[in-house]
Protein backbone atom coordinates (compact mmCIF):
# COMPACT_ATOMS: atom_id res chain seq x y z
CA UNK A 1 0.00 0.00 0.00
CA UNK A 2 1.27 3.41 -0.71
CA UNK A 3 2.36 5.54 2.64
CA UNK A 4 0.46 8.78 1.36
CA UNK A 5 -2.78 7.00 0.66
CA UNK A 6 -1.96 5.37 4.04
CA UNK A 7 -1.83 8.55 5.57
CA UNK A 8 -4.66 10.45 3.38
CA UNK A 9 -7.27 8.04 4.77
CA UNK A 10 -5.58 7.21 8.77
CA UNK A 11 -7.73 10.02 9.97
CA UNK A 12 -10.90 7.90 8.92
CA UNK A 13 -9.41 4.82 10.65
CA UNK A 14 -10.60 4.43 14.56
CA UNK A 15 -8.47 2.43 17.05
CA UNK A 16 -10.01 1.29 20.55
CA UNK A 17 -7.88 2.00 23.80
CA UNK A 18 -9.45 -0.50 26.03
CA UNK A 19 -7.86 1.52 29.81
CA UNK A 20 -7.28 4.33 28.41
CA UNK A 21 -7.79 6.03 31.13
CA UNK A 22 -4.81 4.71 33.03
CA UNK A 23 -0.67 6.09 33.11
CA UNK A 24 0.07 3.47 30.03
CA UNK A 25 -3.00 3.88 27.58
CA UNK A 26 -3.54 7.61 28.39
CA UNK A 27 -0.12 8.03 26.96
CA UNK A 28 -0.72 5.90 23.86
CA UNK A 29 -4.19 7.31 22.97
CA UNK A 30 -2.52 10.62 23.42
CA UNK A 31 0.57 9.72 21.02
CA UNK A 32 -2.17 7.89 18.06
CA UNK A 33 -4.53 10.84 18.10
CA UNK A 34 -1.76 12.94 16.15
CA UNK A 35 -3.16 10.18 13.36
CA UNK A 36 -6.14 7.83 13.90
CA UNK A 37 -9.87 8.39 15.83
CA UNK A 38 -9.49 7.50 19.10
CA UNK A 39 -12.40 5.91 21.06
CA UNK A 40 -11.52 5.21 24.50
CA UNK A 41 -13.05 2.35 26.56
CA UNK A 42 -12.63 2.62 30.35
CA UNK A 43 -14.85 2.36 33.67
CA UNK A 44 -13.22 6.05 34.28
CA UNK A 45 -13.34 9.29 32.12
CA UNK A 46 -9.49 9.74 30.78
CA UNK A 47 -7.45 12.95 31.98
CA UNK A 48 -8.28 16.31 31.05
CA UNK A 49 -6.39 16.90 28.24
CA UNK A 50 -8.01 13.99 26.58
CA UNK A 51 -11.31 15.08 26.78
CA UNK A 52 -11.63 16.29 23.37
CA UNK A 53 -11.57 12.18 22.61
CA UNK A 54 -14.19 10.04 22.41
CA UNK A 55 -15.01 8.28 25.83
CA UNK A 56 -17.52 5.10 26.61
CA UNK A 57 -17.80 3.75 29.59
CA UNK A 58 -16.76 -0.06 29.68
CA UNK A 59 -16.83 -2.73 31.73
CA UNK A 60 -14.33 -5.96 30.27
CA UNK A 61 -15.78 -8.61 32.54
CA UNK A 62 -18.70 -8.60 30.12
CA UNK A 63 -18.74 -9.76 26.48
CA UNK A 64 -21.83 -8.04 25.55
CA UNK A 65 -20.50 -4.55 26.94
CA UNK A 66 -17.09 -5.42 25.09
CA UNK A 67 -18.48 -6.28 21.92
CA UNK A 68 -20.61 -3.30 21.69
CA UNK A 69 -17.91 -0.84 22.26
CA UNK A 70 -15.97 -1.91 20.00
CA UNK A 71 -18.48 -1.66 17.11
CA UNK A 72 -17.01 0.68 14.07
CA UNK A 73 -13.14 0.39 15.14
CA UNK A 74 -10.52 -0.76 13.24
CA UNK A 75 -8.14 -2.12 15.74
CA UNK A 76 -7.98 -2.21 19.58
CA UNK A 77 -5.10 -1.78 22.24
CA UNK A 78 -5.70 -3.65 25.43
CA UNK A 79 -3.89 -1.71 28.34
CA UNK A 80 -6.69 -2.81 30.62
CA UNK A 81 -5.33 -4.43 33.60
CA UNK A 82 -5.56 -4.47 37.52
CA UNK A 83 -1.85 -4.49 39.03
CA UNK A 84 -0.11 -3.85 42.21
CA UNK A 85 -0.99 -3.50 44.99
CA UNK A 86 -4.82 -3.84 44.30
CA UNK A 87 -4.09 -7.11 42.80
CA UNK A 88 -3.20 -8.68 45.89
CA UNK A 89 -6.30 -7.23 47.64
CA UNK A 90 -8.84 -8.05 45.39
CA UNK A 91 -7.71 -11.96 44.02
CA UNK A 92 -10.84 -12.96 42.24
CA UNK A 93 -11.66 -8.78 40.92
CA UNK A 94 -8.58 -8.79 38.89
CA UNK A 95 -8.82 -12.45 37.52
CA UNK A 96 -12.07 -11.21 36.08
CA UNK A 97 -10.40 -8.04 34.63
CA UNK A 98 -7.03 -9.61 33.71
CA UNK A 99 -7.94 -13.13 32.47
CA UNK A 100 -11.99 -12.95 31.37
CA UNK A 101 -11.48 -9.61 30.08
CA UNK A 102 -8.60 -9.90 28.34
CA UNK A 103 -10.65 -13.44 26.75
CA UNK A 104 -13.67 -11.02 25.85
CA UNK A 105 -11.94 -8.53 24.31
CA UNK A 106 -9.81 -11.61 22.09
CA UNK A 107 -13.54 -12.96 21.42
CA UNK A 108 -14.77 -9.71 20.03
CA UNK A 109 -11.91 -8.71 18.17
CA UNK A 110 -12.22 -12.54 15.94
CA UNK A 111 -16.06 -11.77 15.69
CA UNK A 112 -16.21 -8.44 14.89
CA UNK A 113 -15.40 -7.59 10.75
CA UNK A 114 -14.34 -4.01 10.87
CA UNK A 115 -11.62 -4.90 13.11
CA UNK A 116 -8.03 -6.10 11.99
CA UNK A 117 -6.20 -6.96 15.05
CA UNK A 118 -5.34 -6.40 19.13
CA UNK A 119 -2.82 -5.37 20.52
CA UNK A 120 -2.12 -5.97 24.10
CA UNK A 121 0.29 -4.35 26.50
CA UNK A 122 2.64 -7.25 27.96
CA UNK A 123 4.97 -7.36 30.71
CA UNK A 124 8.40 -8.66 30.61
CA UNK A 125 7.78 -9.96 34.65
CA UNK A 126 6.84 -13.20 32.76
CA UNK A 127 10.30 -13.93 32.21
CA UNK A 128 10.75 -14.04 35.61
CA UNK A 129 13.45 -12.64 37.72
CA UNK A 130 15.62 -15.14 39.67
CA UNK A 131 17.87 -17.56 37.92
CA UNK A 132 17.98 -15.47 34.72
CA UNK A 133 21.00 -16.61 32.55
CA UNK A 134 21.58 -16.74 28.68
CA UNK A 135 20.17 -14.76 25.73
CA UNK A 136 16.90 -13.08 26.77
CA UNK A 137 14.58 -12.60 23.79
CA UNK A 138 10.73 -13.00 22.69
CA UNK A 139 11.29 -17.06 22.85
CA UNK A 140 12.75 -16.79 26.68
CA UNK A 141 9.44 -18.59 28.20
CA UNK A 142 7.17 -18.28 30.32
CA UNK A 143 8.38 -18.81 34.90
CA UNK A 144 6.00 -17.12 36.81
CA UNK A 145 7.31 -19.00 39.98
CA UNK A 146 10.64 -16.95 39.82
CA UNK A 147 9.00 -13.45 41.04
CA UNK A 148 8.75 -12.51 44.45
CA UNK A 149 5.61 -13.44 45.93
CA UNK A 150 4.32 -9.90 45.92
CA UNK A 151 4.00 -9.86 42.07
CA UNK A 152 2.88 -13.08 41.63
CA UNK A 153 -0.57 -12.50 41.05
CA UNK A 154 0.03 -10.12 38.68
CA UNK A 155 2.75 -12.36 36.68
CA UNK A 156 0.15 -15.25 36.38
CA UNK A 157 -2.21 -12.62 34.80
CA UNK A 158 0.21 -11.21 32.65
CA UNK A 159 1.11 -15.10 31.52
CA UNK A 160 -2.36 -15.76 30.79
CA UNK A 161 -3.07 -13.01 28.99
CA UNK A 162 -0.17 -13.60 26.34
CA UNK A 163 -1.70 -17.25 26.25
CA UNK A 164 -4.89 -16.18 25.32
CA UNK A 165 -3.92 -14.03 22.88
CA UNK A 166 -1.55 -16.80 21.33
CA UNK A 167 -4.24 -19.50 21.43
CA UNK A 168 -6.24 -16.72 19.06
CA UNK A 169 -3.29 -16.24 17.32
CA UNK A 170 -3.16 -19.48 15.77
CA UNK A 171 -7.17 -19.61 15.61
CA UNK A 172 -7.92 -16.43 14.08
CA UNK A 173 -7.75 -14.85 10.93
CA UNK A 174 -6.66 -11.57 12.79
CA UNK A 175 -3.47 -9.89 13.83
CA UNK A 176 -3.07 -10.47 17.75
CA UNK A 177 0.34 -8.97 18.53
CA UNK A 178 1.99 -8.57 22.21
CA UNK A 179 4.80 -5.33 22.79
CA UNK A 180 6.03 -6.80 25.80
CA UNK A 181 7.35 -3.58 27.90
CA UNK A 182 9.41 -3.17 30.53
CA UNK A 183 8.76 -0.96 33.80
CA UNK A 184 7.52 1.94 32.62
CA UNK A 185 8.98 4.97 33.25
CA UNK A 186 7.18 8.46 32.36
CA UNK A 187 5.38 11.63 34.08
CA UNK A 188 2.49 10.46 35.78
CA UNK A 189 3.86 6.92 36.39
CA UNK A 190 2.14 5.00 39.59
CA UNK A 191 2.76 6.30 42.92
CA UNK A 192 3.26 2.38 44.04
CA UNK A 193 6.60 2.16 41.36
CA UNK A 194 10.13 2.06 43.13
CA UNK A 195 11.40 5.02 40.56
CA UNK A 196 7.85 7.17 41.86
CA UNK A 197 9.24 6.82 45.44
CA UNK A 198 12.67 7.50 45.34
CA UNK A 199 12.19 10.69 43.14
CA UNK A 200 9.72 12.10 45.49
CA UNK A 201 10.69 11.57 48.60
CA UNK A 202 14.25 13.05 47.11
CA UNK A 203 12.39 15.80 46.05
CA UNK A 204 10.73 16.14 49.24
CA UNK A 205 13.70 16.50 51.18
CA UNK A 206 13.60 13.08 52.53
CA UNK A 207 16.19 9.65 51.71
CA UNK A 208 15.94 7.59 49.55
CA UNK A 209 14.79 4.17 50.76
CA UNK A 210 15.30 1.33 48.90
CA UNK A 211 14.91 -2.60 51.05
CA UNK A 212 18.13 -4.40 51.96
CA UNK A 213 16.47 -8.03 50.75
CA UNK A 214 15.52 -6.68 47.19
CA UNK A 215 18.08 -4.32 46.54
CA UNK A 216 19.60 -6.33 43.95
CA UNK A 217 16.62 -7.06 42.50
CA UNK A 218 17.56 -6.88 39.00
CA UNK A 219 14.51 -4.57 36.55
CA UNK A 220 14.17 -4.32 33.00
CA UNK A 221 12.43 -0.16 32.20
CA UNK A 222 11.10 1.50 29.40
CA UNK A 223 10.42 5.00 28.98
CA UNK A 224 6.73 5.81 27.72
CA UNK A 225 8.05 7.71 24.57
CA UNK A 226 9.10 4.19 23.45
CA UNK A 227 6.31 2.41 24.62
CA UNK A 228 4.40 4.61 22.37
CA UNK A 229 6.20 4.81 19.50
CA UNK A 230 6.38 0.85 19.72
CA UNK A 231 2.36 0.90 19.77
CA UNK A 232 1.94 3.35 16.62
CA UNK A 233 4.32 1.87 14.71
CA UNK A 234 2.90 -1.75 15.16
CA UNK A 235 -0.81 -0.03 14.72
CA UNK A 236 0.45 1.11 11.13
CA UNK A 237 1.63 -2.70 10.37
CA UNK A 238 -1.47 -4.24 11.31
CA UNK A 239 -3.82 -1.90 9.60
CA UNK A 240 -1.38 -1.71 6.40
CA UNK A 241 -1.55 -5.30 6.39
CA UNK A 242 2.08 -5.49 6.46
CA UNK A 243 1.91 -8.95 9.01
CA UNK A 244 1.93 -12.05 7.15
CA UNK A 245 0.35 -14.95 9.12
CA UNK A 246 2.66 -17.24 8.74
CA UNK A 247 5.71 -15.09 8.61
CA UNK A 248 8.72 -16.62 10.67
CA UNK A 249 10.65 -13.66 11.89
CA UNK A 250 6.99 -11.59 12.27
CA UNK A 251 6.19 -8.62 15.38
CA UNK A 252 3.33 -10.97 17.22
CA UNK A 253 5.61 -10.52 20.26
CA UNK A 254 7.94 -7.96 20.64
CA UNK A 255 9.96 -7.11 23.43
CA UNK A 256 10.30 -3.45 24.68
CA UNK A 257 12.76 -2.08 27.10
CA UNK A 258 16.28 -0.81 27.68
CA UNK A 259 18.57 -3.85 26.86
CA UNK A 260 20.77 -3.81 30.15
CA UNK A 261 18.99 -4.47 33.74
CA UNK A 262 18.92 -1.99 36.31
CA UNK A 263 18.89 -3.05 40.38
CA UNK A 264 16.93 -1.19 42.38
CA UNK A 265 20.14 0.13 44.14
CA UNK A 266 21.34 1.18 41.23
CA UNK A 267 17.99 3.25 40.32
CA UNK A 268 18.25 4.63 43.88
CA UNK A 269 21.70 5.77 43.05
CA UNK A 270 20.40 7.37 39.43
CA UNK A 271 17.37 8.96 41.21
CA UNK A 272 20.07 10.51 43.80
CA UNK A 273 22.50 11.78 41.19
CA UNK A 274 19.72 13.13 38.48
CA UNK A 275 18.33 14.90 41.31
CA UNK A 276 21.53 16.43 42.85
CA UNK A 277 22.41 17.84 39.20
CA UNK A 278 19.44 18.99 38.13
CA UNK A 279 18.76 20.82 40.84
CA UNK A 280 21.84 22.26 40.42
CA UNK A 281 23.54 20.60 43.60
CA UNK A 282 20.47 22.23 46.20
CA UNK A 283 19.29 18.92 46.78
CA UNK A 284 21.83 16.09 47.53
CA UNK A 285 19.33 13.00 49.01
CA UNK A 286 20.85 10.34 50.98
CA UNK A 287 20.27 6.90 49.92
CA UNK A 288 19.28 4.99 53.47
CA UNK A 289 19.26 1.20 52.84
CA UNK A 290 16.20 -0.07 55.13
CA UNK A 291 16.97 -3.58 56.94
CA UNK A 292 13.36 -5.29 57.36
CA UNK A 293 14.91 -8.52 58.47
CA UNK A 294 14.30 -10.72 55.17
CA UNK A 295 16.80 -12.71 53.77
CA UNK A 296 18.29 -10.77 50.78
CA UNK A 297 17.26 -12.49 47.40
CA UNK A 298 19.85 -14.09 44.85
CA UNK A 299 18.74 -13.21 41.18
CA UNK A 300 21.63 -14.26 38.53
CA UNK A 301 22.79 -17.53 38.39
CA UNK A 302 26.13 -17.27 38.69
CA UNK A 303 28.44 -14.27 37.78
CA UNK A 304 27.27 -13.18 34.28
CA UNK A 305 24.74 -11.34 33.90
CA UNK A 306 21.97 -12.30 30.68
CA UNK A 307 21.92 -10.60 27.36
CA UNK A 308 18.97 -8.88 26.63
CA UNK A 309 18.17 -9.14 22.48
CA UNK A 310 15.97 -6.31 21.71
CA UNK A 311 16.47 -6.66 18.05
CA UNK A 312 13.07 -6.83 17.41
CA UNK A 313 11.88 -3.37 19.02
CA UNK A 314 15.14 -1.65 17.56
CA UNK A 315 13.49 -2.86 13.53
CA UNK A 316 10.16 -2.02 14.53
CA UNK A 317 10.91 1.30 15.85
CA UNK A 318 13.76 1.96 13.61
CA UNK A 319 16.36 3.31 16.12
CA UNK A 320 19.86 2.25 17.47
CA UNK A 321 19.09 2.16 21.09
CA UNK A 322 15.90 2.84 23.27
CA UNK A 323 15.80 5.27 26.00
CA UNK A 324 18.36 4.74 28.97
CA UNK A 325 16.34 4.96 32.19
CA UNK A 326 18.91 7.65 33.38
CA UNK A 327 17.52 9.64 30.32
CA UNK A 328 14.05 8.50 31.44
CA UNK A 329 14.68 9.79 35.42
CA UNK A 330 16.46 13.12 34.29
CA UNK A 331 13.02 13.89 32.28
CA UNK A 332 10.73 13.13 35.16
CA UNK A 333 12.88 14.98 37.54
CA UNK A 334 12.58 18.46 35.49
CA UNK A 335 9.12 17.92 35.30
CA UNK A 336 8.56 17.37 39.31
CA UNK A 337 10.51 20.09 40.13
CA UNK A 338 8.88 22.86 36.99
CA UNK A 339 5.88 21.39 38.55
CA UNK A 340 6.65 22.81 42.17
CA UNK A 341 8.37 25.60 41.07
CA UNK A 342 11.65 24.81 41.26
CA UNK A 343 13.09 26.13 38.45
CA UNK A 344 15.98 23.28 36.72
CA UNK A 345 19.14 24.51 35.39
CA UNK A 346 18.94 24.49 31.54
CA UNK A 347 20.56 21.70 29.76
Amino acid sequence: MDMHSFEDRSTKMKIAVIGGSGFVGSNIARSLSSNFQIRILDMHPPPPDLAELEFQQCDVRTYDNVSKALLGTDLVVHTAIIQIPLITKMKRYAYEVNVLGTQNVCKAVDETDSIKGVLLTGSWHVMGERELQGKIDEAFGYRPEMVDSRAREYVLCKTAQEAIMNLYNQMSSKAYAIIRTGTVLGEGMPKETAANIFISNALDGKSITPFSHSSARPMLYVDIQDVCAAFTSLSRMILQGRIEKKEEDDYRTVNTFYPDFVTIAELAQIVKDSVHKISNGSIDPEIKIVDTGQPKQTYFSGSDKPTIDVTRAQKLLGVKQLTHPRVSIDRIVKCRMKGTGMVPPKA
